[in-house]
């Protein structure tokens, strides 16, 4: 193994990998993973509702409601929120004055967005801009109405706390790559340096890095926050790494100058730690690797006490489920919770757990109906045999255009309760789905957190 580097905190290591993953891959992060927005669109009309009971009943200064999306994905959520704002304001009383202002660091994600056909629907209330997160200068202070991310902060810079009888300690990472993996010689400097253009000519090497930890000394009084730090460090244990996540101070530092005094407030979805008791549940994950992609879990309520400390007076946090629920009026979950308490899933192979998937996912769609069209596209595993591949092929070209858009997409009871039949005879049982609705939240969860 070679290193690409030396020891470094893993901020330093956890973006500078991110920055070559979306520098590098653009819309084919998508490939990698999705989130609850890439495709679904129940998260997106509920910030629309939301939004739309704010505003209607207020005129906007300058004739303008300035909406950010930070981190856009593929323009999805953009898409969503202004269709559906659009549709349920049928006075007029709110779409015509919206502007929604797409941001992100990545220019190959932007251009993919450019290109969304249900975002080129709203033409001209639109605009993208190449900048990162924590570096919003571009914008006058308060000036925008509403600010909303998702799943951006677990990509920013974070740092990794360790707590040992009072003494503090902070993770450091290294980047090691096999040698018969080392594209070539001059590879090591083009990685330092984040070469894209270089970079890109190479096979996945990202998912080939292994990366190396140790814990190293550390004074906080050194860390922003200092003293909110060290308050939130008497509430958790011993030897349990905790992320600070260090960018996401800076976002939501960004998004309180950035607020009009008259504000609809800053909305976060992201994948983390919900309470106090989640941090200190000892094996729980810290970190994620997609792909290459370096992604750490949020530490929310440090988050809440950052907000406060900002100015924000009210900050409410909630499992991401709950928002869409309330909104929906039905509790919801997400394909892939339902199809995880199939009793026999954990012993199949992982071609017939594709195969059940495109078969709940048919079942579903005998009751549900998307307002928007698309075909979801399954591909194969690697390695799936013949036969397998071939009968998942025809499921998925079978799949219903107006169906759950998406493996992660969030469906009601009321839906799942509705196909309890052709449910059944792919082997649920009704326990099995009265379980996916009142099982307790993992420690790691889909939280929204709202700052106003």
């Amino acid at each position: 193994m070679i290193a690409l580097g030396e020891f470094k905190p893993s901020d330093y290591w956890g973006t500078h990998a991110n920055a070559i993953f979306y520098g590098i891959k653009g819309p084919e992060i998508h490939n990698h993973f999705q989130t609850y927005v890439s495709r679904d669109h129940r998260l997106a009309h509920a910030l629309a509702n939301d939004f739309y009971a704010k505003a209607k009943e207020r005129r906007p200064e300058n004739d303008t409601w300035i909406v950010h999306e930070w981190g856009v994905g593929n323009g999805n959520l953009a898409a969503c929120f202004l269709s559906h704002l659009r549709e349920i304001d049928s006075e007029n009383e709110v779409y015509p004055f919206v502007y929604y202002i797409l941001c992100d660091e990545s220019e190959e994600i932007l251009k993919g967005v450019r290109t969304n056909p249900r975002l080129l629907e709203h033409t001209g209330k639109f605009s993208t801009v190449r900048v990162h997160a924590g570096q919003l200068d571009c914008f006058r202070p308060h000036s925008a109405t509403k600010i909303i991310s998702n799943e951006i902060w677990d990509d920013l810079a974070t740092k990794v706390l360790l707590k040992h009888q009072g003494l503090f300690y902070e993770e450091y990472l290294c980047p090691f790559i096999d040698q018969q993996a080392l594209p070539q010689e001059a590879f090591i400097e083009q990685f330092k340096k984040r070469d894209l253009q270089s970079l890109c000519q190479y096979p996945d090497f990202l998912n080939t890095i292994h990366w190396e930890r140790d814990f190293q000394r550390v004074d906080l009084d050194a860390w922003p926050f200092a003293e909110i730090l060290k308050a939130h460090a008497e509430e958790l244990k011993d030897e349990i790494p905790m992320p600070i996540n260090i960018g996401a101070f800076s976002a939501i530092e960004k998004a309180r100058e950035l607020l009009k005094p008259e504000n609809f407030g800053y909305t976060s979805f992201d994948y983390g730690m919900k309470e106090i008791r989640d941090l200190n549940q000892e094996g729980r994950p810290y970190f994620n690797l997609y792909g290459g992609q370096y992604t750490f879990m949020v530490n929310f309520p440090l988050l809440e006490k950052i907000g406060r400390s900002l100015g924000f007076a009210e900050v409410s946090r909630e499992y991401q489920n709950k928002f869409v629920g309330k909104d929906l009026g039905s509790e919801v979950v997400s394909l892939v919770d339902l199809m995880q308490n199939h009793p026999q899933v954990v012993s199949m192979a992982a071609w017939d757990r594709d195969i059940l998937m495109l078969n709940t996912l048919h079942a579903l769609n005998t009751v549900y109906r998307s307002p928007y069209p698309g075909k979801l596209d399954y591909p194969a595993l690697e390695g799936t045999p013949k036969k397998q591949r071939k009968q998942i092929a025809q499921l998925a070209k079978n799949l219903s255009s107006r169906g759950v858009p998406d493996t992660v997409a969030y469906v009601t009871r009321e839906e799942v309760l509705a196909a309890l039949k052709p449910l059944r005879k792919l082997g649920y049982r009704e326990k099995d789905i009265q379980a996916v609705f009142q099982s307790p939240p993992p420690p790691v969860s889909f939280v929204h957190i709202q700052f106003s």
